[in-house]
């Protein structure tokens, strides 16, 4: 009976030694080949650039310096989910000023920015995450 219980208990050790390894292994797995070559894990593990976007609201407004436009950024997965606690830019455009509601993304990735000028004008704006640009832009104007 002991060495029955002793056979028992050494292949549950065994069993779990042998499921902790081949837990880490494809952990480790996972984490490296799933990466971009471009360097940047940021979006590779986490943000997908063509599924993040940017939009206006309005798209245009009198030049005025009082008159905002609201940018909006939603930076997503490839899941379509939004990535929480990110610093979203704006490239800084002359004539334009922007101010920052929240450049950190909240629970659903959303930043927001709103813009006034006092130049009346046609703009192209871009966002950008650590130094990488989303694809998608958006076109607003000042009149």
């Amino acid at each position: 009976m002991k060495s029955l219980k002793l056979y028992l208990i050494s292949g549950i050790t065994f069993s779990l030694v042998i499921i902790i390894t081949a837990l880490t292994v494809a952990r480790e797995r996972s984490s490296t080949s799933g990466r971009a070559s471009s360097g940047n894990s940021l979006f590779s593990s986490f943000i997908s650039r063509e599924n993040s976007y940017i939009f206006a609201s309005p798209i245009s407004a009198p030049a005025d310096g009082e008159s905002v436009i609201r940018i909006t950024v939603f930076l997503l997965n490839s899941q379509g989910m939004g990535v929480a606690g990110q610093k979203v830019m704006l490239k800084t455009i002359p004539n334009i000023t922007i101010t920052t509601v929240n450049e950190l993304t909240d629970s659903v990735g959303k930043a927001t920015f709103d813009l006034t000028s006092s130049t009346p004008g046609d703009y192209t704006i871009n966002a950008s995450v650590s130094n990488v640009s989303l694809l998608q832009q958006v076109s607003i104007s000042f009149h």
